[in-house]
């Protein structure tokens, strides 16, 4: 009979093995734990980002394609349903948001005019000669920009670090049709 089996040493070898794979274990868990959580946050991130940029988006093509549409007076009517759009889905303003935390105060629009003879886009103020002010005889822009002004303020949480907000900023910028 071979020595190792009267004396044991190879099944101790065995379990010597199977317990360092155990406490190997131990320490990859909590890693690939980290991990796993991390890829998560990353494509809420991303998902929030894009569902907020599909908003305005949606929100920039209503008022592109919407006629006599006054961005130079902040209580127009077709403004108050563009920003119900962007965040609730509906011109009425009902229901829930989108995405959780996002208001329409937070949503920026800003009518844009090309400079004749050039490619450069600029804002178009109101009360000026040549305005984006129909009340007062001006012609539509030729741009609109939608944004979130501040930006959109995310919360990345991790278990046991805190990473803080993340800021995103989302701006659409669509030509306007309507006329």
């Amino acid at each position: 009979m071979k020595l190792w089996r009267l004396l044991g040493t190879r099944t101790s070898a065995l379990g010597a093995a199977g317990g360092q794979a155990s406490v190997e274990t131990v320490f990859l868990i909590p890693l690939l734990l980290m991990l796993l959580f991390g890829a998560y946050q990353l494509a809420r991130v991303f998902y929030v980002y894009h569902t907020l940029q599909k908003a305005l988006r949606g929100g920039a093509g209503l008022l592109a394609r919407s006629s006599n549409v006054n961005y130079c007076d902040t209580a127009d009517q077709m403004l108050a349903d563009a920003r119900n759009f962007i965040v609730y889905g509906n011109i009425q303003g009902t229901g829930e948001p989108i995405v959780t935390g996002l208001t329409p105060d937070m949503i920026q629009v800003f009518p844009e005019r090309v400079v004749a003879g050039s490619t450069t886009v600029i804002q178009c103020l109101c009360g000026e000669e040549d305005s984006c002010d129909i009340a007062t005889g001006g012609r539509p822009p030729d741009y609109v920009t939608v944004n979130l002004g501040g930006g959109f303020p995310l919360e990345v949480p991790f278990p046991y670090v805190r990473f803080g907000t993340l800021n995103l900023q989302v701006s659409v910028r669509m030509p306007v049709t309507g006329g």
